[in-house]
């Protein structure tokens, strides 16, 4: 298996991977998922990666440079705006991790905080590597469940950051959490 950087020519696969782990509530077009790392690419992060076998698509993270999703607090942060393993293999999300890592680091981007919303059994992947994600320098910082209508689930938002630079005390509330949408209707 290797990892290989995800671009607008990779959205036909993401889709179709996608459509294995998401209910179509949660689906987005190809065309559209072409868009959004168009717009990373060119706006110079997209941390985007996947993990491919013999051309197949096994497992990726969509991830990229955003405004943090917390109401009134103006940062730039990397949104880990997707996820999927079709392995489901623990594994699989540690090399994703450390290759956002290493991304960022040669980006001089470590800085940043990392946030994202996890689905049920992705979150209960995340808090089991949490010993894992303190050894890439991160930690987690601020949580919050909150219900998405769309998904029919409880889904939690999350926050990683270095310690040594966890300057802004972070406190959110079911209404200042972003409301899991993605790209643009």
């Amino acid at each position: 298996m290797i990892l290989q950087p995800l671009e607008p020519q990779d959205a036909e696969q993401i889709a179709e991977l996608a459509a294995d782990f998401y209910p179509e509530e949660m689906l987005y077009e190809a065309g559209d998922i072409a868009s959004a790392l168009a717009t990373a690419v060119r706006e110079g992060g997209n941390f985007s990666v996947g993990l491919v076998e013999r051309g197949n698509l096994l497992a990726y993270m969509l991830a990229w440079l955003e405004e943090s999703r917390v109401e009134g607090l103006r940062e730039s942060v990397v949104l880990i705006d997707d996820l999927a393993l079709a392995t489901g293999e623990a594994e699989d999300l540690r090399l994703l991790l450390s290759h956002l890592v290493q991304r960022l680091e040669q980006a001089d981007l470590t800085h940043l905080a990392i946030e994202g919303s996890l689905l049920p059994d992705t979150r209960e992947m995340f808090w089991g590597l949490a010993r894992f994600i303190g050894s890439l320098g991160y930690e987690l910082v601020a949580s919050q469940d909150y219900w998405e209508e769309e998904v029919g689930a409880e889904l939690t938002w999350v926050r990683y950051e270095r310690p040594a630079e966890a300057e802004v005390e972070v406190q959110v509330s079911v209404a200042e959490v972003w409301d899991g949408a993605e790209f643009p209707e």
